[in-house]
């Protein structure tokens, strides 16, 4: 009901601004000694065979989308849809206001509901007051940081990073206090710049020092079609260079990277290399394990034993327990000290032995 009531007010808004037209028209086109009675004669009575011109309004399936504040489509977006309409319609200056109303929901049409009167019938005034509350709230500063502070990420295309800068310029240049006279060349250096593929970067300087009135355009098609050719034979030149899969040694003890210099080289040296990163984080991460598996097998280091460890051991009578100072017992001949300085406890059965000789 609500689509077959804003369709009812768009058809009626277009036959009253062309109503106007004709209107304007007709006045401009009469001579200055015809009368109006005679003009409705000869308007209401045409000759015989003469072809009769009628106004036939057909609707447009594209609609103005609705304005719902911070919800939904964007101020700037929506204003450029909104006046692109209204030209369209050939609208008048009351007529646009109400259309600019009539196609607001939310917070944002309360707002112009309780604004002025003057307010409520310039459409100036009501785009004015929406990009007030609706706008970029960054300022000029912040949004120059974010664009020249932009790369390519990861996993972004070339076509992708383009369409950002482009969007974060259109942003400074809505902010810029008097405009920006370079914005063409900022946004192709940039562009330039901060491309991931190092080759590709490099040929796209020496393509702009040979044109310097490149725009962001004309770099970006040579680059998408520098970046495919470089990946079509990207298979067939890493054949020449490093092994793939299975093929790959476990150990690596000679690969050598063959890097080409000509244009469409430089997308395949840098998967060359990457390879190569790949496969030397793979042999480290087997030298980590080997190692550890050695420091495990051989357990915890032996610690030398101290002669003072364990029980003390008398050196008159070779009997733990006290000291050759305190000891009253008859002198025995030990074994000799090991390396570590520790005696080798004997039994009782060799120590006595070791004793009969003394006592005979």
């Amino acid at each position: 009901m609500d689509d077959e009531m804003q369709q009812l007010r768009d058809l009626v808004a277009q036959l009253r601004s062309d109503n106007e037209r004709l209107q304007r028209q007709s006045n401009t086109a009469d001579p200055p000694g015809e009368t109006s009675t005679a003009r409705a004669v000869i308007n209401s009575a045409p000759f015989v065979g003469q072809n009769t011109e009628r106004l036939v309004f057909i609707p447009r399936e594209k609609r103005c989308p609705m304005f719902r504040g911070s919800l939904g489509i964007g101020i700037d977006e929506w204003v450029e849809e909104a006046q692109a309409c209204m030209c369209v319609r050939h609208l008048s200056t009351a007529d646009q206001a109400f259309f600019l109303y009539d196609h607001l929901e939310g917070d944002a049409k309360e707002e112009i509901r309780y604004r002025p009167r003057e307010d409520r019938e310039n459409p100036e005034k009501i785009i004015e007051i929406l990009q007030e509350l609706y706008g970029c709230p960054q300022s000029y500063v912040a949004l120059q940081e974010a664009f020249f502070s932009r790369k390519q990420q990861e996993e972004e295309s070339l076509l992708e990073f383009s369409i950002a800068l482009m969007a974060l310029m259109e942003k400074v240049k809505r902010r810029a206090p008097q405009g920006l006279f370079n914005a063409d060349v900022l946004l192709r250096d940039q562009f330039v710049e901060h491309v991931r593929d190092g080759g590709l970067r490099r040929e796209l300087k020496r393509a702009i020092r040979h044109r310097p009135t490149a725009t962001l355009i004309d770099v970006r098609k040579q680059a998408i079609r520098w970046e495919q050719e470089g990946m079509a034979e990207a298979p067939r030149a890493r054949s020449f260079s490093l092994p793939s899969g299975a093929e790959r040694p476990v150990g690596l003890t000679g690969a050598s990277c063959s890097v080409t210099t000509d244009v469409r080289g430089g997308t395949v040296a840098n998967t060359e290399l990457q390879e190569l990163k790949e496969m030397l984080k793979q042999q480290q991460s087997q030298i980590n394990h080997l190692t550890r598996s050695l420091a495990a097998f051989q357990g915890p280091p032996r610690r030398n034993r101290s002669p003072h460890d364990g029980p003390v051991i008398c050196r008159r009578c070779q009997r733990p327990g006290h000291y050759a100072r305190e000891c009253d017992g008859e002198r025995v001949v030990g074994p000799p000290w090991t390396s570590a300085g520790i005696f080798p406890l004997a039994s009782e059965g060799r120590r006595s032995q070791a004793a009969q000789p003394q006592g005979n």
